[in-house]
């Protein structure tokens, strides 16, 4: 989990520069998954906010319907906060808090 969190921000921050659509399309889908696992870790761990937050990101960065922001510069913002979050969230949880899908 902690590589698939750490994978996402990078490519996240990545993404500021001019890349091809193939990159955007694959960085949809990783940020997709990685926000759906931490959403279902803090539902787990009983985050509501937490969940809620990860949930609407998985919303928007989904690429089975995508939502299309013509404007780079919309982007630009979103992939950095969304980048700077996961990568809080990842030094924030404890070592109780790591997803286990067996848990629970």
């Amino acid at each position: 989990m902690k590589i698939l969190v750490w994978i996402s921000a990078i490519m996240l921050f990545a993404a500021l520069a001019p890349l091809p659509i193939g990159y955007y399309t694959l960085l949809r889908m990783i940020v997709t998954i990685t926000a759906v696992l931490l959403a279902v870790n803090d539902y787990k761990n009983d985050k509501i906010e937490l969940t809620i937050i990860f949930g609407i990101i998985a919303l928007i960065f989904n690429p089975l319907i995508p939502i299309y922001l013509t404007d780079k510069s919309v982007w630009m913002p979103i992939d950095l906060i969304v980048g700077v979050l996961f990568i809080y969230q990842d030094l924030k949880m404890k070592d109780t808090e790591k997803f286990n899908p067996s848990s629970k």
